[in-house]
């Protein structure tokens, strides 16, 4: 496919330090890199630069996003060594994907989903504090009933802890604020989150 794809591809010497796109710029074409380094980063909520992955010859990028239906780059992409890159235009690479069965699409498109939650839980982890994440993690596996959003997933206090990379006494001592200052109620099996405008 490849192969195929480079008769659309323009090919591109970047030299180290220069910008394939940035956060926020309209994706236009995917990118693969032939030779050389890319790091994949987005700015953490401090300014500070994170980095989300490492490339290297063969890889591809600058698709994930387009694939998971957003219009812009959430991240930027810079070379760190003198790189070889070939740009094509992502309707191209679009067009050939539909030319997939069934059952390929429905494995291509579950690993883009996996792939972009593996990419979300890196940039948690990196950009946020303990109490950040552990907010972030319960509203994601929360679900609407009766109006309030709730977990009804036996965890343990250890479990949740391992899931968002502190302390089992951090994620008791957290959960009890949130309980006595309203924001949550949990048993055993279930969290309601109350009042998540309180959460961090």
């Amino acid at each position: 496919m490849l192969a195929e794809l480079r008769q659309y591809s323009n090919k591109s010497y970047v030299k180290k330090g220069q910008m394939m796109y940035q956060t926020g710029d309209t994706i236009n074409s995917i990118y693969f890199l032939e030779q050389g380094l890319v790091k994949l980063a987005e700015d953490g909520v401090d300014g500070q630069p994170v980095t989300i992955a490492i490339l290297e010859d063969g890889d591809v990028f600058g698709l994930l996003d387009r694939l998971n239906n957003y219009v812009e780059h959430t991240q930027y992409s810079v070379a760190l060594i003198d790189s070889v890159i070939f740009s094509i235009p992502v309707e191209v690479v679009l067009k050939h994907l539909e030319s997939l069965s069934e059952v390929e699409k429905t494995l291509f498109y579950s690993l883009v989903r996996q792939l972009d939650e593996a990419r979300k839980v890196i940039s948690v982890h990196s950009r946020m504090a303990v109490p950040e994440r552990l907010s972030w993690f319960l509203q994601k596996l929360a679900n609407m009933e009766n109006g309030v959003a709730t977990i009804n997933i036996p965890l343990t206090h250890e479990e949740i802890s391992y899931m968002v990379g502190c302390s089992r006494q951090k994620v008791t001592t957290y959960l009890n604020e949130w309980k006595k200052e309203g924001s949550i109620q949990y048993d055993r099996g279930f969290i309601q989150l109350v009042d998540i405008d309180k959460l961090p």
